[in-house]
């Protein structure tokens, strides 16, 4: 889905960060990257002005700066700082935001009225709120004529959920204090049944969520046909809960009963007992994946704790965060293409065989987390996939040493040196071709090793890594 709460522009913005983040030497050519952005010289600079211009006014200018060198875009970031903290602080101070937060705190009286208050003409705040409307419409969420938001009452609620999750992660300085103070009672009845209870920072802006909603009018609450497994009332979290809804929320008995397994609903993202796994759509996709690993029979994956780790993903991901790809940054996943590379290819033909309307805002995330959960396991049946290398430069053997070292950072694979080439080795890295009747195959590196000479490296170790997992064993 489209993010319409940050504009063009600011995107943009964003994009130049995070192509100069991810670059080793944390710069790049001003013509690479106006090709890979499709963007004009021009707007690079102008751009690039207006970044530093935009941490300046986020106090952030003493932990990241662009600095534009000859025909070079250099970025300096701190170690306090990233892109991340950047989109929060750009999303925070977005019109597009700042009118949504009056809107959902029902504090939005007119575009008039809302114009003259911050200073805009009555043309702009109606493109901000056409952007609002767009926004929200891709999750049939639509404005009223007065500004109310109309819809699903949960997906109204998730989408909020998400969105302030994301921005606020575990500060609750969005919300009025005697929210929060009701808020932390709850938790802290909790507590000793649950002592990571106060981590559950989704949790927290959902009841923060739900309240607010439900102090508006008695309408904001949920209906009692929510999906949601059968709860037992002799559990703890239900009778805490169902105390706690009668002393908090104005509503009938009823009302507060579908409020009660609302909330609960929401738990099932950190507590299995409240997940439904013998629902029929999650042993539904439980097989279509199933069907994937039946591809790689050396996989020995699947198992029972596998199993129910695999239908609470997706038990959570369809009922209980169904919009948290909302919540998602741009991530890199290369790490896990690279290290895991059957693992990947399974869940992305899963995800890639799903219908468009199936994990419809949750597919990205689901295949993140399929892919944790699975790596995980794997590693834990699964001894790393020992990679023999031989070194031997003409420069020594302290220069051998010493590159032996420097390839020890690749600690995500197990490297194994080997004094001598033989039949089982896997690379051979030097500044000159062996002579060997051996298959291995052979890097050639200047002394010292360049960067192509390491991305060269580390493509054979990727490679060399994919052949041992499809073989299993050596022959």
């Amino acid at each position: 889905m489209d993010f319409l709460l940050l504009d063009d522009r600011t995107t943009l913005k964003l994009a130049i960060i995070r192509k100069l983040e991810q670059r080793y030497s944390f710069s790049e050519r001003k013509d690479i990257l106006c090709a890979e952005l499709n963007i004009s010289q021009y707007l690079l600079e102008r751009s690039v002005l207006e970044i530093n211009e935009d941490l300046k006014r986020f106090k952030l200018i003493e932990e990241m700066e662009l600095i534009e060198q000859s025909n070079e875009i250099i970025l300096f970031q701190g170690a306090q700082i990233a892109s991340s903290i950047v989109e929060e602080n750009y999303l925070k101070f977005s019109l597009e935001f700042r009118l949504l937060q009056t809107i959902f705190f029902n504090q939005f009286t007119s575009i008039k009225k809302y114009g003259e208050k911050h200073g805009m003409s009555r043309t702009v705040v109606y493109k901000i709120v056409d952007r609002i409307r767009k926004e929200l419409a891709q999750y049939d969420i639509k404005l009223s004529k007065t500004f109310q938001l109309v819809g699903n009452e949960m997906k109204i609620r998730q989408y909020f959920n998400m969105l302030y999750y994301r921005i606020y992660k575990d500060s609750d300085e969005l919300y009025n204090q005697s929210d929060v103070l009701s808020v932390n009672e709850l938790l802290s009845a909790f507590r000793p049944y649950c002592e990571e209870v106060n981590t559950f920072y989704l949790f927290k802006h959902y009841l923060f969520i739900m309240l607010q909603r439900v102090q508006r009018k008695s309408k904001f609450f949920l209906p009692s046909n929510i999906t949601s497994v059968n709860f037992n009332k002799e559990n703890q979290f239900y009778q805490i809960l169902d105390q706690w809804s009668a002393r908090t929320l104005n509503g009938t008995k009823r009302e507060i009963e579908a409020e009660v397994k609302g909330i609960l609903s929401q738990l099932s993202v950190y507590r299995s007992e409240f997940c439904d796994l013998k629902n029929e759509e999650v042993e539904k996709y439980r097989l279509q994946l199933k069907q994937q690993f039946l591809r790689y029979p050396q996989l020995e994956l699947m198992e029972s704790e596998l199993s129910n780790s695999v239908d609470m993903t997706i038990y959570q991901h369809q009922f209980s965060t169904p919009l948290i790809d909302i919540t998602l940054r741009m991530m890199n996943l290369e790490f896990f293409h690279e290290r895991y590379p059957i693992l990947f290819e399974i869940c992305h033909t899963f995800i890639y065989q799903l219908k468009e309307d199936e994990f419809r805002y949750s597919k990205k995330s689901l295949f993140l987390n399929l892919l944790l959960i699975l790596s995980q396991q794997y590693d834990q049946k699964n001894e790393a996939n020992t990679i023999n290398i031989h070194v031997n430069f003409t420069n020594g053997e302290k220069y051998n040493q010493f590159i032996k070292n420097q390839i020890q950072i690749f600690d995500s694979f197990s490297i194994n040196f080997q004094p001598v080439v033989r039949p089982d080795t896997d690379l051979i890295v030097s500044d000159y071709l062996p002579q060997t009747t051996f298959s291995a195959r052979s890097l050639i590196w200047l002394a010292p090793p360049r960067a192509s000479d390491w991305r060269n490296f580390g493509n054979e170790i990727v490679q060399i890594n994919r052949a041992l997992q499809l073989n299993k064993k050596r022959m």
